[in-house]
């Protein structure tokens, strides 16, 4: 009787596995197939995030740049030009978006009649006012000035009485305390190359008292022979976004100062410069533009200085 009760528990088992293996290598056929298109999602939203950001970059004043340089950075991320769906560039040019879609095979899920499926990604980058930044030549321009993309902008120009104020033009001493004075040869320093460390709206800059025509003529004409040589055919409209032509310069409040004064930083603006005078006066262009020394803030005031965020 033992015999018999054994062999009949035996012959259960045997049916129960029979029944429920099948389920059993049926999910572990579905499992691997889902990892199969959660790999290729992952795979395409990364590539996707990578492509948007860059065209961001050109944006918002070249808009099909910016298009262009989307496809292409998904395609070199692992995209087919044939999985692009859209790429377009919102109304006011301040975002990209991005849409991919790719046709994964299924593999173990045929047992059921399903071939193929679909996965689809879409990401958006766009741009912020920037809050903060790094790089920025010493040179201040009074913020509530009206600024147009490509208009013309003269810098360090004397006002009509040869200053904005007693003993200033436009210039900064981006470094200097009373407690720390980075000396003069750090206004040509900071022209040359940039301020190296972050300024934020809000901050106060001293002033750089004088007129300092040789200094200014100086690290302009370096920037321009730097620029004309790394990017012949640079223009305000059409050239490398780290052309060093390009600056970014603080807008600030210059009114009723005095000598050495304090002036608040307002914002961020980038210029395109084309020349500096025997007077130490540049002549530049003003454009929109963003920079990747900068820190993006949703409450910043836009004057063309911008961050790219990925929105989505």
């Amino acid at each position: 009787m033992r015999r018999i009760a054994t062999r009949s528990g035996r012959g259960q088992i045997v049916v129960l596995v029979s029944l429920v293996l099948p389920v059993l290598l049926g999910a572990v056929a579905l499992g691997t197939d889902i990892s199969i298109f959660y790999f290729n999602w992952t795979q395409l939203q990364k590539a996707a995030d990578a492509a948007v950001i860059a065209g961001a970059n050109y944006l918002p004043s070249n808009p099909s740049l910016a298009q262009q340089t989307t496809d292409q950075y998904a395609e070199m991320n692992g995209i087919a030009s044939s999985e692009i769906v859209a790429t377009t560039v919102a109304s006011d040019d301040l975002s990209i978006q991005i849409q991919a879609k790719r046709t994964v095979p299924y593999y173990f899920a045929r047992v059921l009649g399903l071939s193929t499926g679909a996965v689809a990604v879409k990401a958006t980058a766009g741009l912020q006012a920037s809050n903060s930044a790094n790089g920025l030549v010493p040179i201040g321009l009074q913020y509530n000035t009206p600024l147009t993309t490509y208009q013309t902008v003269t810098l360090k120009l004397a006002p009509a009485q040869g200053s904005v104020g007693p003993g200033n033009w436009e210039p900064l001493a981006m470094g200097y305390t009373p407690n720390s004075d980075p000396g003069g040869a750090n206004y040509k320093t900071n022209l040359e190359n940039g301020y190296n460390s972050t300024i934020n709206i809000g901050d106060q800059i001293y002033t750089e008292t004088g007129n300092l025509v040789g200094p200014t003529q100086q690290g302009i004409n370096y920037r321009l022979s730097q620029g004309s040589t790394t990017d012949s055919g640079g223009t305000a409209s059409n050239h490398t976004l780290n052309d060093p032509r390009v600056i970014e310069i603080p807008l600030v409040n210059f009114s009723d100062i005095n000598g050495s004064s304090q002036v608040p930083v307002m914002g961020f603006a980038e210029l395109w410069i084309s020349s500096v005078n025997g007077a130490g006066n540049i002549t530049a262009e003003f454009i929109n533009q963003v920079s990747a020394q900068n820190t993006p803030s949703s409450s910043a005031p836009q004057y063309g200085a911008f961050s790219v965020v990925l929105m989505q």
